[in-house]
């Protein structure tokens, strides 16, 4: 959907609102306020919508008063987009404090996947480093270096707590040197080698949830899993299957987000059929206690 490319101060006056009344009052009073924003305040707004989304969203407001020009549809589904992308980025960033403080308080690995949580960073990172060197705007894949950042986190968790300390130990230096090189590095790796990672990304991290829905399955318990983040990633993945039908057409992505939000589904179905129930090993603990 491309709506860049603002319209001429000529259009942008067939949009005002010609009405008497209480609305046109209302849009005269909101112009004056939004035609004298502070320029740092405006260039953001139009980064974010474009020029024109931007002038008939907020410089003009024209959604006050009919009639509305045909451009103010595909605008505000922009804006509703825009919106949910960046709440998506926000909420990222604290998405897995809930299974890391659950993980840390019962100090224990069960029920949760390490290979799982070790794909999903792999994959993160891949996107990441694809998403940076492309020089894309952090609004449109800031979720990927929290999660990843938050996945590294739940990993060494996973096997410091599964009795793999060494093992974690030697995956820091690993993990550090591995994103250094891909994100950070100059020149770093070549664009053919960014483009097949990121190819490589989409199926890994579709990946990553197939052994934690394998576990709880043979488990019949979601054991140290959190409810809240399993919850929270449904929501989230729905979310950015709208945004990704409203801002990109590419179908290759939208395969890889519906599929996601599919295996996410999964998991809030098992989150519901096995909820309150313990994994086999705290069973026969009970038991022996």
């Amino acid at each position: 959907m491309k709506l860049y490319g603002g319209p001429s101060p000529k259009v942008l006056d067939s949009w005002r609102p010609e009405s008497n009344g209480i609305f046109y009052c209302m849009a005269s009073t909101i112009q004056k306020i939004t035609r004298s924003l502070p320029a740092p305040v405006a260039q953001l707004g139009e980064s974010i919508l474009g020029d024109k989304c931007y002038g008939v969203l907020v410089r003009d407001v024209v959604f006050l008063t009919p009639p509305y020009p045909a451009v103010l549809v595909p605008c505000a589904k922009l804006a509703l987009s825009k919106i949910i992308g960046i709440g998506i980025v926000c909420a990222s960033s604290i998405i897995k404090l809930p299974q890391i403080t659950k993980l840390v308080s019962s100090r224990s690995a069960a029920g949760v996947s390490v290979s799982g949580a070790a794909l999903e960073a792999a994959s993160y990172l891949g996107m990441l480093a694809y998403a940076v060197r492309a020089g894309f705007p952090f609004s449109t894949f800031g979720e990927q270096a929290f999660l990843w950042i938050q996945d590294v986190a739940v990993l060494l968790l996973l096997l410091v707590y599964s009795g793999r300390s060494t093992i974690a130990v030697g995956v820091v230096p690993v993990v550090l040197a591995a994103a250094y090189y891909l994100v950070l590095s100059v020149p770093g790796p070549s664009e053919k080698f960014l483009a097949m990672l990121q190819a490589a990304a989409i199926p890994l991290n579709l990946a990553s949830k197939v052994p934690q829905i394998i576990t709880i399955f043979q488990n019949k318990s979601t054991g140290q899993l959190s409810a809240v983040s399993v919850f929270a990633y449904m929501a989230g993945s729905v979310a950015r299957v709208f945004t990704t039908i409203q801002e990109v057409d590419d179908r290759i992505m939208l395969a890889g987000v519906v599929l996601g939000a599919l295996l996410n589904l999964v998991l809030v179905v098992q989150m519901v059929m096995y909820w309150g129930t313990s994994t086999p090993a705290a069973e026969k603990d009970k038991k022996e206690h």
